[in-house]
């Protein structure tokens, strides 16, 4: 997967970045929501204590395991 940088005029999309790539191919776009955008700092104090009391390690090891099953 690459991933490029590009500006959407409201009609046509033109990139930033160079696209190294050669043959015609699907791609998908995806635009960033308009929600809200929060500051590195105030986003680090939002999720600061809200796993509290969710034994995190044994979901991620559980989810692991899951996930290795799968393949």
């Amino acid at each position: 997967m690459q991933v490029v940088k590009a500006l959407f005029d409201g009609k046509n999309i033109h990139p930033i970045d160079p696209i190294n790539f050669k043959k015609k191919t699907e791609v998908l776009v995806i635009f960033p929501s308009d929600g809200k955008k929060y500051l590195p700092q105030e986003a680090r104090k939002r999720l600061r204590g809200s796993g509290k009391g969710e034994s995190l390690t044994e979901k991620l090891l559980k989810s692991r395991t899951e996930d290795i099953n799968l393949e």
